[in-house]
């Protein structure tokens, strides 16, 4: 009912012991008027209602079809004074309303609730669009995200409920209520974490019920306060997806690792109750001991290997085999199959294992070692061919290595394929053997000796003039080897120092001689000093020594 209302009540009203002398007036008997609030005196009950005496020698009827599921109030008995509401007096039974009492009553009350912000009482009734009806004295409208904190799917396991409200919106005049429960469930939810975050520590240990599970962790209820337990904090081995240890609704024994307060954060693990294996690997993994354990995971560095529960080591693709490694490892080694390996390493501190198959079989680069000795010709076929050489088959899962730089003495080669063939078979000299890093070194024009080797210093060789520069002249002692005689070494007897022709034959003696740059230098007069103190020394045993120029002159 409107407030408006309210105008036409008479000045009676708010007196509670209204009298028949006030009604009929001194003189004369005045009606009932519509809106006004009597009492009145139940007499009778009928199937249509409640007669009632309103003390005027006339009778009013309170119509039981105005309660709805002819829901009667308790109250309204034979023989109770109630106060009820004209809502027709002009009939010879006045039309009264004791719903009319108990809407205003309750509107009074909501109206007061709404002010102080007190919770109400109310039970929901049915399902409409976008939430539910709920009776808190009258009809009061529920939006669905506001009946909990969850989600809300089944709507009708909520109807006939009743519940604590608080009303978020009141209009008395559009007779518009509008109730939250789940304001009241958070402010219950925030005072409750606020008192567990005082009497939680860290490394508490408490039981919890999980509550909810996402791919990288789980949240335990810890009675009021959500908990966040990590993946990597459930076990101290891998663990690959949480379902495989927890359930939603499974009560678990965590520890609190870390709180923050000012976040509102709470950390949890379950691997810290139980022993770390990491404690005792290092006496139990030592070096050179041999164990069988499933492939976990496969890298393209290698693979982990589980040595028990929370403990794995690595054995690294170079470590799988000693020849042909990276094919066999991909061949051979999967997840979920089991191998077995040699420990080669235990770091307890860093928590690291390395493994090995390799090593548990000889090592075939020890035994190269002493059959390919520095010097020792060989012969095998050419297993690959890369632009820095080629590869070349020794023995079973020994291959040594041909440098480009190794193929000739002279020729520039620009590719390996322009002097060798894959599959052909080629003769080779050792150069060196590299068992820690398993490389042979191998020549092909080691073969024969390095031809510049013969030429030492003082040497006296003869050549034919090839190439004239300004600075001197090139000839060649034999195919592939050129001398520089520069202009300052002509002979003595040279003074205008002319330079000879292209195709001379030409004499002189090696003054310079370097091996690593292939370079030769000689002098013609350098040899002819040599050659004028042998003179020298010919004729130095003779009773009367020469002069120079009888020396030369003989010559």
């Amino acid at each position: 009912m409107k407030e408006n209302n309210q105008d036409n009540l008479t000045k009676f009203e708010d007196d509670e012991n209204i009298s028949m002398a006030d009604l009929l007036g001194d003189d004369i008997q005045s009606p009932l008027r519509n809106g006004q609030i009597v009492d009145a005196t139940i007499v009778a009950e009928t199937d249509d209602g409640f007669m009632v005496d309103l003390g005027m020698k006339s009778e009013g009827m309170i119509p039981k079809a105005e309660f709805d599921n002819n829901e009667i109030p308790a109250e309204l008995k034979i023989g109770a004074t109630v106060k009820v509401f004209v809502k027709n007096s002009g009939r010879s039974i006045v039309q009264l309303s004791y719903r009319e009492i108990l809407e205003k009553e309750a509107w009074d009350k909501l109206e007061e609730d709404f002010k102080n912000k007190a919770k109400v009482k109310g039970t929901i009734v049915k399902v409409v669009k976008g939430g539910f009806l709920a009776n808190v004295g009258v009809s009061a409208f529920l939006h669905i995200s506001q009946l909990d904190t969850i989600f809300v799917k089944d709507t009708e396991k909520y109807v006939g409920k009743t519940y604590e409200f608080l009303i978020t919106e009141f209009n008395r005049y559009d007779k518009k209520i509008t109730l939250s429960r789940r304001k009241i469930l958070e402010d219950e939810k925030a005072a409750k974490k606020a008192q567990m975050f005082e009497t939680l520590a860290e490394g508490q240990i408490v039981d919890g019920t999980v509550k909810k599970i996402i791919p990288s962790a789980a949240f335990v209820d810890l009675g009021g306060v959500d908990g966040f337990l990590h993946i990597g904090e459930l076990a101290w081995y891998k663990v690959k997806k949480v379902e495989d240890i927890l359930h939603v609704g499974q009560i678990v024994r965590v520890q609190i690792s870390k709180i923050d307060k000012e976040n509102e954060k709470i950390s949890l693990s379950m691997k810290q109750l139980s022993v770390n294996p990491w404690d005792s690997a290092g006496e139990k993994y030592v070096a050179g001991m041999i164990i069988k354990g499933p492939v976990t995971s496969v890298m393209p560095f290698g693979a982990f290997v589980e040595l028990e529960k929370g403990v794995e080591g690595l054995l690294p693709v170079s470590e799988y085999a000693w020849n042909d490694a990276d094919h066999l490892f991909k061949k051979e080694v999967k997840a979920g199959n089991e191998i077995e390996v040699k420990i080669t390493n235990c770091d307890k501190e860093n928590k690291k294992i390395s493994l090995s198959v390799k090593q548990m079989t000889p090592n075939p680069w020890e035994e190269a070692a002493r059959h390919y000795a520095p010097g020792t010709k060989i012969k095998g076929i050419v297993k690959n061919i890369t632009p820095f050489g080629a590869f070349v088959e020794l023995s079973e899962g020994v291959e040594g290595l041909v440098h480009i730089s190794e193929f000739s003495w002279f020729k520039n080669i620009k590719h390996p394929d322009e002097v060798v063939k894959k599959g052909q078979e080629i003769e080779a000299v050792v150069l060196s053997v590299n068992t820690q890093n398993e490389k042979i070194a191998l020549s092909v024009k080691h073969l024969t000796e390095d031809p510049y080797k013969k030429y030492k210093l003082g040497k006296i060789v003869k050549g034919t003039v090839t190439r004239v520069t300004e600075f001197g002249f090139f000839m060649q002692v034999e195919p592939n080897i050129e001398v520089l005689v520069k202009k300052s070494e002509l002979s003595f007897e040279n003074k205008a120092q002319e330079l000879p022709k292209e195709g001379e034959e030409i004499e002189a003696k090696i003054i310079k001689a370097d091996i690593k740059e292939r370079k030769l230098e000689a002098s013609i007069r350098k040899l002819e000093q040599a050659q004028e103190k042998e003179l020298i020394k010919q004729f130095s045993n003779n009773d009367e020594k020469p002069t120079l120029g009888d020396i030369l002159q003989e010559e």
